[in-house]
């Protein structure tokens, strides 16, 4: 069973027996390995191949998928590389398993880690998912960061937070879940079983709620031409519809923006990071997004960013942010 990371600053800054790793992101929707060349001694993570296939996360059928999608990389390289890391959405205990995930039901308790190793004879690790994404940013954001949140934004909301150049892991290794924050005890409830977190408001799958609401209410009339029908209405049907300035969906997506900045206030107010980098699949409009949410921040919670001087970033990696920090973290296993 693979240990766990203690320390960025020792995975980004050590000397790398072999630059290409293998780096497997699972979703509650989709899952994505990366095949990524790691430059020795630091330096920005180079993906010289993906495969995305849908993660069936719900389903036993969730670790066949991450298999699949390391396999297809692998007989596409003649390299085999040194290590494979895996990011797991959940609450991923200190032995890398995962002992909570509302959204990926179907790795609850499996040993994924020592499932790959023996199935691909490598040196495995694997973490949460959004620690991966932590991982990613303290390497490659622009000018250094020794401390920040990474705040992905998927099915759910997942959270990695760097302080002084460490990871934060907590008693159980359950540190960093802010999507399970109740920011409203009458909201919606929440696959965890409590009402109104976080991630029922700005995940993707809040994004979906909110713009059923506006639907349904007559504000987002070609949000649902596009989608058919209320019920089937996705975040995907907004954000496809950004692009042409679609009233309804950039109305849409300024209030799921104003509720991203309420929990990002939260998180700088307690942790005070230098930066709070944004990933998962909704960084895929990162400019936007980056944009409402630092304009949120100015006008309604002001006290949070008073005299801070906390950037509010869209990850440079996107939606591969999270594969490439387990790459990393799995450099790390091998090198260990």
């Amino acid at each position: 069973m693979a240990e766990r990371c203690p320390d960025v600053i020792d995975c980004v800054a050590m000397t790398l027996t072999s630059p290409r790793y293998i780096g497997v992101d699972v979703g509650g929707t989709k899952t994505l390995s990366v095949l990524v060349e790691l430059p020795p001694h630091g330096g920005r993570p180079h993906v010289l191949d993906r495969e995305l296939l849908p993660s069936h996360a719900h389903t036993d059928e969730a670790l066949s998928m991450i298999v699949q999608s390391v396999t297809a990389l692998m007989e596409r390289d003649a390299t085999v590389p040194a290590a494979i890391g895996v990011g797991l959405a959940g609450f991923v205990d200190r032995h890398g398993i995962v002992r909570r995930a509302p959204n990926t039901p179907g790795l609850v308790g499996v040993d994924v880690a020592g499932e790959l190793g023996l199935r691909f004879d490598l040196p495995t690790l694997v973490d949460n998912d959004a620690n991966c994404a932590a991982v990613s940013a303290h390497r490659i954001v622009d000018g250094g960061c020794d401390s920040l949140v990474a705040v992905t934004l998927g099915t759910g909301i997942g959270g990695g937070i760097v302080l002084d150049g460490k990871l934060l892991r907590g008693a159980n290794g359950f540190a960093g879940e802010p999507g399970h924050m109740v920011i409203d005890p009458d909201g919606p409830l929440c696959p965890c079983g409590q009402r109104g977190c976080w991630e029922t408001f700005a995940s993707g799958t809040g994004l979906a709620r909110l713009a059923r609401e506006a639907a349904a209410a007559g504000r987002a009339p070609r949000v649902l031409e596009a989608a058919g029908s209320l019920d089937s209405i996705r975040g995907e049907h907004v954000t496809g519809l950004l692009d042409d300035r679609d009233p309804g969906a950039v109305e849409v997506f300024r209030e799921f923006a104003g509720y991203v900045a309420l929990g990002v206030a939260n998180l700088v107010m307690l942790l005070d990071p230098e930066a709070v980098v944004i990933g998962g699949g909704m960084s895929s409009h990162g400019d936007l997004l980056e944009q409402l949410v630092g304009a949120e921040l100015e006008s309604r919670f002001a006290g949070a960013v008073r005299e801070r001087n906390v950037r509010i970033l869209v990850t440079p990696a996107g939606p591969e942010a999270g594969a490439i920090g387990a790459a990393i973290l799995g450099a790390y296993r091998q090198g260990s």
